[in-house]
This record gives structure tokens, C-alpha cells and sequence, in this order.
């Protein structure tokens, strides 16, 4: 039997914005709203990468943009 073929990241993100009813920009303004003072903060000190620990989730942000996020390991501290 043929395997399936993988769903890329891209092509999941577009599913459940046109299929599933994602409002993906609000979700990416929403985001940047939240890390506003985190990235004032960094521009005044000249920090170009940092990360954020909020609800559980570790993000980081790389000359103002947030690249990825991922679970805080709470049975080994941080990741």
C-alpha cells in the first residue's frame, strides 16, 4: 500500500484558514499586540534576539520577528 503524503506547515495553515475558518491575521495581529512591550523593552537595551515565557509557551523573537514558539518542559525547567 502507498504511504499518504505528509501535509506540509504551509499547506495546514491554508486548510484551516480557507476550509476551517481561521481568521490567521487576527490571530498574527493579536500575537503582535501581545509581544509589544516585550519588544520595546528590547530595542531600548539593543536586544536583537530574546524569548518570552507566556501561558505555558516559550517564544522567540529574532529582530522583531517571533520565529517560533514551543511547550515549556516543566519536568527539566527550560527547554
Amino acid at each position: 500500500m502507498t504511504a499518504a503524503p505528509r501535509v506540509s506547515d504551509h499547506a495546514l495553515l491554508r486548510f484551516l484558514q480557507r476550509a476551517g475558518g481561521l481568521d490567521v491575521e487576527g490571530v498574527r495581529g493579536h500575537l503582535a499586540a501581545s509581544f509589544a512591550r516585550a519588544q520595546a523593552a528590547a530595542d531600548q537595551v539593543g536586544a536583537r534576539r530574546y524569548t518570552i515565557l507566556a501561558d505555558g509557551l516559550i517564544y522567540v523573537i529574532e529582530d522583531g520577528v517571533v520565529v517560533t514558539c514551543y511547550p515549556l518542559r516543566r519536568d527539566r525547567g527550560y527547554r
